[in-house]
C-alpha cells in the first residue's frame, strides 16, 4: 500500500477545504491511502494533527513514508503569518524529508510583506510542479521564481457535476458573507440587500457565517448545505446570488445564477476578473451576473489537464512502488 500526504487547512469546518480534499480523495488509486493533515478525524484514509508544534512529529514521520505531499487550496497568504509558515516550512520540511512536494489546485498570496515573499520564494523554489487555480496565482509565482515549472489549472470543485437548473419561479436572492474586518464593505453589502425587494435566504459555508448574515442584513432565514454540490443546487433555485467566500461564489456560479461578488481579496478579485466583471472602488461588483458558456468550457478543460497530470504524477510513483514489490516478494 502506498501512501500520499496531504496538506491544507483540512478538518476545520469549511466547505471549500473540505470540498477540495473530497475531489482528490476521489481521484486517488483503491491501492493509494492519503495522509491527511487535518483539524478533526477524516473520513479518507488517515489523520494526523495539522497545527502546533506537537504536530510535526507525525508530519516528518508521514513525508518519510510518503513519495508525494500535495500542497492544495489557499496557501502561503500573509493575511496571517501563519497563512505563510504553516505551508512555507512544510513544503521545505517535506522536501527535506525526501517527498517531493507539489501543489495542485493551489491559490497563493496575496504576498504583501518583503519578508514573506522571501520566505514563500524559498519554499516554492523546493516545489517540483504546480498548477495553480487563477491567473494572479499564476502571475505571483512567476514573478518569485520565472522559471519555475508552474501552470494555470483551476479549483478542485470542478471535479463534481453539478445539474442543470430551471428558472426560478419568484424573485429569490441568497446571500453569503464571511467574518472579515472591513465594515465597510458589509454596509454596502447591508445596502444591496435592503434594497431588494424579493425572498431573501442566506447561506453559510462555516457556522461563523450564520450570525454574521443575521446581524449585518437581518435575513432571519440561514441555510448551512453539506458539501459543494448541496451548496449549488440550494442556489438552483434562486435567480439572485452575493457571494463573500471564494468557494460559495463558484457554487453560485455553477448553479448558473446572476451573481454579485464581494471581493475582499485577491483571490475573488481574480474570479470576477475572470468573469469580466467591473468592480467599484469597494471591491464589489457592479452587476448581478450569470457566468458565460466560455466560464464553463474553460474551466472545464483546465481541470482535466490539471487532473490528468495528478493522475499520471501519482500513479508513476505507485508503478515504481509495485515494481520494487514484485521483484522483492514476488519474482
Amino acid at each position: 500500500m502506498k501512501n500520499i500526504l496531504l496538506v491544507g487547512f483540512y478538518g476545520e469546518g469549511n466547505l471549500g477545504d473540505e470540498a477540495i480534499l473530497q475531489a482528490i480523495c476521489e481521484n486517488l488509486p483503491d491501492l493509494v491511502t492519503p495522509i491527511i493533515t487535518s483539524g478533526s478525524k477524516q473520513p479518507y484514509g488517515k489523520s494526523i494533527i495539522r497545527r502546533g508544534l506537537i504536530s510535526w512529529p507525525s508530519f516528518l514521520l508521514a513525508s518519510r513514508k510518503c513519495p508525494i505531499t500535495v500542497f492544495s487550496g489557499g496557501i502561503l497568504q500573509d493575511w496571517s503569518w501563519e497563512g505563510v509558515t504553516f505551508f512555507a516550512h512544510r513544503i521545505i520540511a517535506s522536501a527535506k524529508m525526501g517527498s517531493m512536494p507539489v501543489l495542485f489546485g493551489a491559490g497563493i498570496g496575496p504576498l504583501r510583506s518583503e519578508k514573506a515573499r522571501r520566505l514563500a520564494k524559498r519554499a516554492l523554489s523546493f516545489v517540483k510542479v504546480a498548477y495553480v487555480r487563477d491567473q494572479y496565482s499564476y502571475n505571483l509565482y512567476k514573478s518569485l521564481l520565472p522559471n519555475a515549472n508552474v501552470h494555470l489549472g483551476t479549483d478542485w470543485t470542478w471535479q463534481y457535476k453539478i445539474t442543470s437548473r430551471s428558472l426560478p419561479s419568484n424573485s429569490k436572492m441568497m446571500v453569503n458573507l464571511r467574518q472579515w474586518g472591513n465594515k465597510n464593505l458589509l454596509n454596502k453589502v447591508l445596502e444591496i440587500t435592503s434594497d431588494f425587494n424579493g425572498i431573501k435566504t442566506g447561506v453559510s459555508a462555516r457556522k461563523g457565517d450564520t450570525n454574521l448574515i443575521k446581524e449585518i442584513c437581518g435575513i432571519s432565514e440561514v441555510v448551512c448545505p453539506n458539501g459543494f454540490v448541496e451548496f449549488a443546487n440550494c442556489c438552483q433555485n434562486a435567480e439572485y446570488g452575493i457571494a463573500m467566500r471564494y468557494h460559495v461564489a463558484l457554487a453560485m456560479l455553477r448553479a448558473g445564477i446572476k451573481t454579485k461578488l464581494i471581493c475582499y481579496d485577491e483571490k475573488v478579485k481574480c474570479l470576477a476578473e475572470s468573469l469580466k466583471l467591473e468592480v467599484d472602488e469597494n471591491g464589489i461588483s457592479k452587476q448581478f451576473k450569470a457566468p458565460p458558456w466560455d466560464f464553463f468550457v474553460d474551466n472545464e478543460e483546465l481541470f482535466k489537464k490539471m487532473r490528468n497530470s495528478f493522475i499520471l504524477l501519482v500513479a508513476k510513483n505507485v508503478a515504481e512502488s509495485f515494481l520494487l514489490f514484485y521483484f522483492l516478494f514476488v519474482a
